[in-house]
This record gives C-alpha cells, structure tokens and sequence, in this order.
C-alpha cells in the first residue's frame, strides 16, 4: 500500500516522497454518509427527513510499523521506527511549505485507490528496546475523500439551472444550445460566454470545459446569473 502526496487537486506537482506502508493491512474501512434535516412535528408520528447534503467519505486504516526483525516481509525492516513515523508525518501530516497546508494524498493498494487528506493520525508505541528507543507502533488513520471540484460537479451531474455545472464540449455543439440544455434557454449564451472568458462565442473546442453558474430559475433574464 503506498500513500502518494501532491501539492495541488489535480495531482500533478508531488510534494515529496511516497510512503510505503512497510506492512500491508489486513483490512480497511469505508464509512459513507448522508445527513437530513429532521422535519417532524408536533401531533404526528414518525417524519420525512429533508436531505441536506452527502458527506465525504471516510477510509480508515490500521496499520503496523515495526523494527523487531520478526515480521516477514516487512520493507522498513533495520529503520528505527522513530524515522519511520517521521517520514510518515512528512507525508500526510506536516504543512507543504508551497501550498501552505498539509499535502493532497492519492492512496494505492493493488486496484483501489482513494484520493484524500489526512483526518486523524493515532500512533500507540507498544514495545521499546532497553533504553527507551521504540520497535514497533500500531497506526490508526482516517483520511476524508477528496475530489477535485470541477470533477465533483462533473461527476454530480446535477441539471437543476439553480445549480453550479461543468460542461464538457462534444462535437457539434454550439453555446446557445448548451445554455438551452442546461438553462431551457439559449438567450444566456452571451453571460456564459463572459463568465468562461471566452474570446468567440461562436468557436468552441471539443472537450473543451465550460462552467455554468446557477440561475435562480430558467424565466429570469440573462442578467440573472450570478
């Protein structure tokens, strides 16, 4: 299992060195959650909670690092645990001198992988040599999903006008009629055109990415978007 840091969403300025986790897991966890709003009242039974929002995911793993030269297969064996936490810290907790915050991390085992930043570390240090030093500690860390906010409203795929969109250009399509798909109106072109910073409204790239920002409903005037 390897824990990558990069410095910026799109992950393509790495922050430093990867960190293999010397023990692979025996397991991990997913959590998932959705929170509602309670909207019962007084006299009635039961309710019908109003959906609020879908909170990031959460992946926790308990891992093992360890210097006792009894485990096998263990890939840091003969580095003292203490430089093994540090590199650890180095990659998931400590502030990025560049991005002036901790790193955004991509975590890999075999075909899963999770993109995320760091939760909550625990480190529990349980055998120690005759002078102090530690040779092993168990890790408990959650990290919380991270996605990239033009792949989350690409991916959320949500058509209300009232809603933040991105757009990916396909051939053949023009602006008036991507405002008229996404708006039920074509006359908006111009205001997404200036919104996008667009030099044409009539030449768009294929794969092209556009943002369409929320209007309040699709009667309001083009003047509307915000």
């Amino acid at each position: 299992m390897v824990i990558r840091p990069f410095l910026n969403p799109k992950q393509d300025k790495s922050a430093g060195s990867d960190f293999v986790i010397p023990i692979n897991p025996e397991s991990y966890a997913q959590s998932y959650k959705v929170e509602a709003k309670d909207k019962s009242t007084g006299g009635n039974q039961g309710s019908a909670p109003e959906y609020k929002f879908t909170a990031p995911e959460q992946l926790k793993l308990d891992f093992m690092l360890d210097n006792t030269g009894t485990i096998e297969g263990n890939i840091l064996n003969g580095t003292e645990v203490r430089e093994q936490v540090d590199k650890l810290l180095n990659t998931v907790y400590r502030m990025q001198g560049e991005a002036h915050k901790p790193a955004i991390l991509k975590i890999q085992w075999g075909l899963f992988t999770f993109d995320c930043i760091l939760a909550t570390l625990d480190i529990n240090y349980v055998l120690f040599k005759p002078n102090g030093e530690p040779l092993r500690a168990k890790v408990s860390a959650s990290f919380t999903q991270y996605v990239e906010p033009k792949k989350r409203v690409a991916k959320e795929d949500k058509h209300s006008p009232d809603l933040f969109r991105s757009v990916k250009v396909a051939d053949g399509d023009t602006l008036p009629l991507l405002c008229y798909k996404n708006y039920a109106d074509p006359s908006y072109y111009l205001q997404v055109a200036y919104y996008n910073e667009l030099v044409s409204v009539r030449t768009l790239r294929t794969d092209q990415e556009l943002a369409f920002p929320p209007v309040k409903n699709t009667t309001d005037s083009p003047q509307k978007i915000s």
